[in-house]
């Protein structure tokens, strides 16, 4: 598999698992699938950053920016150490008990187990892609990109009966690219956490499902 086919295959895979549940029958699934591709939180999120986006004016405090990329390059080493631990718990997992041919009642014990490991996975390499991305937007809030001096060097060197059309196409174009900048940045850190809170919820309610199998009485 190459990087496209893999990349396309984690994103289908995780944009899945944000609606299926580890123990979800196919009945299930195809009634909480989105209809329209996003689910209800992050069509909220999409919302929110459109709005965001169109009423704000400037870009990202470049203090701001250099806070949340030094906190996301934190959360992407401490997923690729949850991944290497869940692969790691996968591996030593003796799932021979789980077979049908072994234990019919404990097989989907067995199931749920092993979807757990992959939508943990998936999910979690999703959310470094997510946190990536981000670092990658944000980054463009720290460089220094002369804009005002461009419009100046290109409008010393136009006729003056178009300085006013420049003008304006000027303004009109950096409204629409700061907007959309600001947009899809806004999108996709509100996105990370929502992905994040989700696994972190996911997690929980495994664990806390399996510690009450426990039966004391």
């Amino acid at each position: 598999m190459n990087f496209k086919e893999a990349f396309k295959t984690l994103v289908r895979d995780a944009h899945y698992y944000q609606y299926a549940g580890v123990s979800s029958s196919e009945l299930s699934i195809k009634k909480n699938k989105p209809r329209y591709y996003l689910t209800k939180i992050q069509w909220y999120i999409l919302m929110i950053s459109v709005v965001t986006a169109i009423t704000t004016v400037g870009g990202f405090n470049r203090e701001f920016a250099g806070y949340v990329v030094s906190a996301l390059s934190l959360f992407v080493g401490l997923f690729f150490s949850f991944i290497l631990m869940l692969i790691d718990k996968f591996q030593k997992t003796d799932f021979s008990p789980y077979k049908m041919e072994v234990n019919a009642q404990l097989m989907p014990i067995g199931v749920r187990l092993k979807n757990y490991y992959k939508k943990a996975t998936t999910l979690s390499f999703y959310i470094i892609v997510l946190a990536l991305l981000c670092i990658l937007l944000l980054s463009a809030s720290l460089l220094s990109i002369p804009f005002h001096e461009v419009y100046l060097y290109i409008k010393e060197r136009i006729s003056i009966k178009y300085v006013d059309t420049w003008k304006t196409i000027w303004e009109t174009s950096s409204f629409i690219i700061k907007s959309t900048y600001r947009g899809v940045s806004i999108y996709f850190l509100l996105d990370f956490l929502w992905i994040t809170l989700y696994l972190l919820s996911s997690f929980f309610d495994y664990v806390s499902s399996e510690y009450d199998k426990v039966r004391l009485k």
